[in-house]
């Protein structure tokens, strides 16, 4: 296919099917020439949205925090009408009930369930719990939303560990929050964050030791073995499982130190050593041990100088 430098099209959302097709602009004859065309032009801006459509997800409804404590809470998602919709609802205290097909099970804190409707299960509060069960959930819309997630069910089971300080449960509140103030501006914006969401919780499920180990122990032993490499705790709180300022806080309770702290020390002792037994450069020690340069060797050996 090949346009000439004066060419124009006849609509900016228009393509050419047929790929002979020459645009001459003439000024004699430009209408007929146009008209004879017509059929080797598709209008794609219908298409291009319904495409766009497919992809997207939405999360329109949500709760950061509901509570139920009567047996009378109970939604069967067979009669719900016939729109696909997904349900997510992660158990924050007491004890919640969740059936599908037959089979049911008891929820606890940090376990959320998973219900594609329609379809035949359903959500209850137990009659034999004594506590309110106290939830936050999400509604998902969209095509892909459906897709993507009953692959994500068939490969997980529908009641999932979801920890209460981890970051996929962070990400999970700070959509109810956006659901529940109607605060996404953009459908784009609002689909980003849902598939975040999701690949933030399956690469936590993905570390099924990490989640059920020590925290902690996760964190130092990472450190130990990776020190070198240009991490930081962003990055430890992601191999632990948990947000950053919660392993901050469980870190230095356990330690005495910050996890930053108790990396850069790491750090700073591997660098030292090297400079006593070896005739290396210090920039390059310190890019062997972990720091971008010399300079910022320097400084974490006065603070750690500081801190004795």
């Amino acid at each position: 296919m090949r346009f000439l430098a004066n060419t124009t099209l006849p609509a900016p959302t228009r393509v050419i099917l047929d790929m002979e097709v020459v645009f001459t602009p003439v000024p004699d004859g430009n209408e007929e020439i146009r008209r004879d065309r017509k059929m080797h032009f598709c209008d794609i801006q219908e298409r291009m949205s319904t495409a766009i459509d497919a992809l997207l997800m939405s999360a329109p409804f949500g709760s950061i925090s509901q509570s139920v404590n009567s047996p009378r809470y109970y939604w069967d998602n067979a009669r719900r009408g016939d729109e696909r919709f997904v349900i997510f609802q992660w158990t924050m205290e007491g004890t919640g009930g969740f059936s599908l097909n037959g089979k049911s099970w008891s929820l606890s804190s940090g376990e959320a369930f998973i219900a594609v409707v329609p379809e035949e299960s359903s959500y209850y509060f137990p009659r034999q719990a004594v506590a309110p069960w106290r939830f936050a959930w999400l509604n998902f819309y969209g095509p892909s939303a459906i897709s993507f997630i009953q692959k994500f069910r068939e490969t997980y089971g529908p009641i999932l560990p979801l920890p209460l300080h981890s970051v996929a449960g962070s990400m999970f509140l700070r959509l109810a929050q956006m659901a529940e103030m109607r605060a996404f501006p953009d459908r784009c914006e609002a689909s980003a964050a849902c598939y975040a969401f999701l690949m933030e919780w399956t690469r936590q499920l993905m570390r099924p030791a990490n989640q059920d180990g020590d925290p902690v122990e996760t964190a130092m032993t990472f450190c130990r073995s990776r020190f070198r490499e240009p991490l930081g705790v962003k990055e430890l709180a992601a191999v632990a499982g948990l947000t950053r300022e919660h392993l901050t806080r469980i870190f230095t309770a356990r330690t005495g130190v910050s996890p930053g702290r108790y990396l850069r020390n790491l750090r700073v002792d591997a660098a030292r050593q090297m400079m006593e037994s070896h005739n290396v450069p210090l920039k390059e020690i310190a890019l062997r041990c972990g720091f971008a340069s010399a300079r910022s060797l320097a400084h974490a050996m006065a603070a750690t100088d500081g801190d004795t």
